[in-house]
């Protein structure tokens, strides 16, 4: 009977689900999205309910694709991280899901200050304090909703909620335990002070246990509504970024996942911790046991490119409309000069020194005869401009970076992989297969349940295939040039660019 590993990304919008053979090919794939809801401005919650019946609708979708003698080995979690379900004792719902965008926790975040200090947290934690995170979560529910705190048994998270609604067991993972804010990274342990700050009893919270072992069985509930056979091995997962770095063979120091979507996400693998928390990045433990990673974003620099693709149509297109201009401007891209005939852009937000700012961007050097791939280029640019600033800071800080696996949407285009390799100077590596975090759960499946010895094993064998861009002298020279007068026009308020500033 053939053996096959399914990997679920629960994420923030959608869940996905592929399944793999023991070669790595996918054989089945489907996507369910659901919504978020804000009641209020700066809440954003998810039902739930919804999350499960996602899952099942997924898991039923790519069971259904397969072959009868198809059997599915094991399951693992891709998910979303700092979002919180309150439960009571039987596992049910006492509130919405808190998503790890809410802001409603800035009174808490800030007497956790007065009580512990940024550093405290910081250094403990390997997040720096902020609003929108479980700890903050769990103690609003206490101080603005005491009869659902009171009836909350359980905190849990996305990965151990629906791993619990799965196995009917508690079990948390060291990557999404990282970003509750209530984990000691250093000893991958709950810290009793911050519980203390939260209001909570360790007992309220699940058992963390490594990455990649078997945490449960589906139970005959849980095989009813998706379509698994009962008993089928459960095994623990990862924070989707972690996940992705797994599928994307990001487990060594020097390796850094590049996630580019709305927002560009980077995941390297420190050394040690004191050389993550040096880098001002978000540290934690790796999916890959007694190994570091570090976080950070470059906020939605990828919006810029969003935004150009509309400016260009003369309405907002539907989806297929759509990605038929992104691609002929990003041909048209790959047509223009090194350099962009002169023609700078910075990003409408995010970037290396504001995750979510600034509000304001610019062309600069605009021309008459720039056309429509020249600013297509010069967005490029930009933001891997703004990529280049952000590694030589964390490099400077003690994090090494030797390449770049490159993920998401614009790793799809025909000129911007190669445009990140020349402006950073770094080996960009190209997965054929977009899908890392759903690839890195399924060899997390397989290591759990001993079809791997380890995760290393795990990736070579179901691996995509990957293209090698290295970076071309000449490109890099140019760059360089280029970048240090680009570095020099960056400097912005919230009102105003002011350009050419010393």
């Amino acid at each position: 009977m053939p053996e096959r590993l399914l990997g679920l990304d629960v994420g923030t919008t959608a869940t996905k689900g592929l399944v793999f053979d023991l070669s790595g090919n996918i054989l089945a794939s489907a996507s369910q999205p659901y919504e978020l809801l804000t009641p209020q401005p700066g809440w954003v919650e998810q039902s739930p309910d919804e999350l499960c019946k996602a899952v099942a609708q997924v898991i039923r979708s790519v069971l259904a694709q397969l072959e009868p003698g198809d059997h599915i080995a094991a399951i693992s979690l891709s998910s979303q991280g700092g979002t919180t379900i309150p439960v009571d004792a039987e596992g049910r719902p006492t509130y919405n899901a808190i998503s790890w965008m809410d802001q409603r926790g800035t009174v808490q975040a800030e007497r956790v200050r007065m009580a512990l200090g940024d550093a405290y947290v910081y250094t403990t934690t390997g997040w720096p304090l902020q609003s929108a995170l479980p700890l903050q979560h769990i103690a609003w529910l206490r101080d603005a909703m005491p009869d659902h705190f009171a009836r909350s048994r359980y905190f849990l998270f996305v990965n151990d909620f629906i791993g619990h609604w799965l196995t009917g067991e508690r079990c948390m993972d060291p990557t999404n335990a990282g970003i509750t804010q209530l984990m000691n990274i250093a000893t991958g342990d709950w810290d009793e002070r911050l519980l203390e700050i939260a209001g909570i009893q360790r007992e309220q919270l699940s058992p963390i246990r490594p990455c990649g072992t078997v945490i449960g069985k589906v139970t005959t509930a849980a095989s009813a509504v998706t379509g698994l056979a009962q008993g089928t091995l459960v095994v623990n997962g990862a924070h989707d970024q972690y996940c992705a770095a797994v599928g994307a063979g990001v487990m060594q120091p020097g390796q850094v996942l590049l996630s580019c979507g709305t927002a560009w996400v980077l995941l390297a693998v420190p050394e040690t911790i004191e050389a993550g928390l040096a880098s001002g990045m978000a540290v934690g433990r790796h999916a890959v046991e007694g190994h570091w990673g570090a976080i950070r974003s470059l906020g939605g620099v990828g919006r810029s490119m969003e935004w150009l693709v509309d400016i260009l149509s003369d309405e907002r297109s539907p989806n297929q409309e759509r990605a038929e201009r992104l691609r002929s401007l990003d041909q048209a891209a790959a047509r223009a000069t090194t350099g962009a005939d002169g023609l700078f852009f910075y990003p409408l937000a995010g970037g290396h020194a504001a995750t979510y700012g600034p509000t304001r961007g610019a062309f600069i050097g605009l021309t008459l005869k720039h056309g429509r791939g020249d600013l297509a280029r010069a967005v490029m640019e930009g933001i891997a401009f703004e990529l280049k600033w952000t590694l030589e800071e964390i490099h400077t800080a003690g994090v090494h970076v030797s390449e770049l696996k490159m993920v998401g949407g614009a790793a799809k285009s025909v000129i911007w992989p190669r445009i990140v390799a020349d402006v950073t100077d770094t080996i960009v590596i190209v997965p054929s297969s977009g899908e890392a975090a759903s690839r890195g759960a399924a060899i997390l499946a397989g290591t759990g349940v001993g079809l791997f010895p380890n995760v290393f094993a795990g990736f070579t064998t179901l691996k995509a295939h990957e293209e090698t861009l290295l970076p071309e002298p000449a490109s890099v020279t140019r760059y360089a040039e280029v970048f240090a007068v680009y570095r020099r026009g960056a400097h912005f308020d919230s009102t105003q660019p002011k350009i050419g500033a010393a």
